[in-house]
C-alpha cells in the first residue's frame, strides 16, 4: 500500500478530548484487524502508511444536524441527521472522492442489511423535501466515498455493499450519542415564537454535554438551523473511537444574541414580541435567492469569469446560474455548461456531468470550494489572453465574488 503525507495539526484540544467509545479492537469487524497503538487522526508524526486502519486525510468527522421547520421535518423533539463528514485536518474537505462507490439504491442496501436501522434513517435523517432517498444518496456519494478507511479493498467492506451499510450503521449510532434537543431543553433553551436566546448559552448547553464546542448555523431569519459536533478518530471509522475537539469552523451566520429556535408546528418565522433580534452588520449586496442569476468577479482584480470558468480582462462578464441544493450546497452554471473543479482547476462547460457543489457566504457573497475561499492564478491576462482559475494559494490571488442580476 502506497505511503502518504503525514498530517499536520496537533492541537491540545485532541489531548482534552472527549471519547465517546472504549478503544478500538484488535479485530473490527469486516474483516480488518488493525493495531492499538495508532495516533489518533491528525495528530501523527510519522506517516501512516494502512489507510484503512487510519483516516486520511479526513480526520475530522462531523456529525451534522438540521432543524427544518419549515416545513416541518421530522419529529417535533428531536433534531435530524444531515451526514456524517470527513473533513480534512485544517477544515477543508473532499467531495465525490470515489465514483467506483457511488451509489443509488441505499434504502435496498440497509434493508438488507438491518431493516431496523432503515426504519431509524426514515423517522430521524430527513430530506424536507420529502426525498430521503435523493438525501441519503447525496451524503453517501459526496462524504461516505472519502473515508479512506470505509475503501471497498479494506477487508470485506467490498461485499454486498458492506461499506455502504457501515457508513449509515455509524452515522446513525454517532447521531444517537448526541441529543441536541434534549440537552438544550435541559438548559431551558426550547423552541417557542415568544423569546430568543444568545450564541453562548446555546453553545454553553451543547459543549457542556458533547465535551467540546460545536459549530452552530443560522439562517437568513436568525433562527437556529444547523449543528456540527468535530472529532477526531482513533483508528478505523469502524471502530467508532471519537474523541471531540472544538469547531474548526467559524459560525458567521448566528448573531450573538436575538437568536430564534422556531418550533416546528410553525410554519414561517414571527416577529418575537418585545424582543430586539441583532442581526449583524447589513450588506448592500442581495442574497443568492434558490436560482439566481449574476456573474462572477475576482475579488481585488479587474475582469471577471467568462463562459468556460477562465479568467478575462476584455469584454463582458459571462452570465452564470447559482443554484441552491435541497442540502444548502449550491452549483454554478455557465451558458457553456456546468462548472466543476477538476484537479484543482475551475471548468464549465458542455463536458461536466457532475458539477461541483460549492458553499455559499451569504453576508460576502463569496463562493467556498471544500471548505476554503482561495483561489489563484498563474498570473493577470493582458489582451484578450483567457487564464485558468485554479483552488488555492498561486502567484495571483483572489477570492470568487457572486453579483447578482436580480438585485
Amino acid at each position: 500500500m502506497p505511503s502518504y503525507p503525514v498530517a499536520t495539526l496537533a492541537t491540545a484540544a485532541v489531548l482534552a478530548g472527549t471519547a465517546l467509545a472504549a478503544a478500538a479492537p484488535m479485530a473490527l469487524s469486516s474483516s480488518i484487524a488493525c493495531p492499538l497503538s495508532l495516533p489518533l487522526s491528525c495528530s501523527n508524526t510519522t506517516t501512516v502508511e494502512d489507510l484503512c486502519c487510519f483516516e486520511y486525510p479526513g480526520g475530522t468527522v462531523l456529525q451534522t444536524q438540521f432543524w427544518d421547520y419549515d416545513p416541518a421535518t421530522g419529529p417535533s423533539d428531536k433534531w435530524t441527521v444531515h451526514g456524517l463528514w470527513p473533513d480534512n485536518c485544517d477544515g477543508t474537505y473532499e467531495q465525490y472522492c470515489d465514483k467506483s462507490m457511488e451509489v443509488s439504491n441505499v434504502s435496498a442496501i440497509i434493508q438488507a442489511h438491518d431493516s431496523a436501522l432503515l426504519a431509524e434513517m426514515q423517522t430521524y435523517w430527513k430530506d424536507y423535501q420529502g426525498d430521503d432517498e435523493s438525501l441519503w444518496e447525496h451524503e453517501f456519494n459526496k462524504h461516505g466515498t472519502c473515508y479512506s478507511t470505509l475503501k471497498p479493498t479494506c477487508g470485506n467492506l467490498g461485499e454486498n455493499n458492506e461499506n455502504v451499510y457501515q457508513y449509515f450503521r455509524i452515522a446513525m449510532n454517532l447521531y444517537s450519542k448526541l441529543p441536541t434537543y434534549d440537552w438544550l431543553a435541559e438548559a431551558g433553551i426550547v423552541p417557542t415564537n415568544d423569546k430568543t436566546y444568545t450564541k453562548d448559552e446555546i453553545i454553553s448547553a451543547l459543549k457542556s454535554n458533547s465535551g467540546a464546542e460545536p459549530y452552530i448555523g443560522c439562517n437568513s431569519d436568525n433562527a437556529i438551523d444547523e449543528v456540527w459536533y468535530f472529532y477526531h478518530l482513533q483508528g478505523s471509522l469502524l471502530g467508532e473511537d471519537f474523541v471531540a475537539i472544538d469547531t474548526l469552523t467559524t459560525s458567521k451566520s448566528c448573531s450573538s444574541t436575538g437568536i430564534k429556535y422556531v418550533p416546528k408546528s410553525s410554519n414561517t418565522v414571527t416577529p418575537v414580541t418585545g424582543a430586539t433580534t441583532t442581526t449583524g452588520t447589513s450588506t448592500t449586496t442581495a442574497e443568492a435567492s434558490p436560482s439566481s442569476t449574476g456573474y462572477v468577479k475576482l475579488t481585488g482584480q479587474n475582469g471577471c469569469l467568462i463562459k468556460n470558468g477562465k479568467w478575462y480582462v476584455s469584454g463582458t462578464c459571462a452570465t452564470y446560474t447559482l443554484t441552491q441544493l435541497s442540502t444548502g450546497s449550491y452549483t454554478l452554471k455557465s451558458k457553456a455548461g456546468w462548472c466543476t473543479i477538476d484537479s484543482k482547476t475551475l471548468h464549465c462547460g458542455s463536458d461536466v456531468s457532475s458539477p461541483f457543489e460549492f458553499e455559499f457566504d451569504i453576508d460576502s457573497q463569496i463562493l467556498v470550494a471544500n471548505g476554503g475561499t482561495q483561489f489563484s492564478a498563474a498570473n493577470v491576462p493582458t489582451g484578450t489572453e483567457q487564464v485558468e482559475v485554479t483552488q488555492g494559494e498561486g502567484a495571483v490571488n483572489f477570492e470568487l465574488q457572486w453579483n447578482s442580476w436580480d438585485c
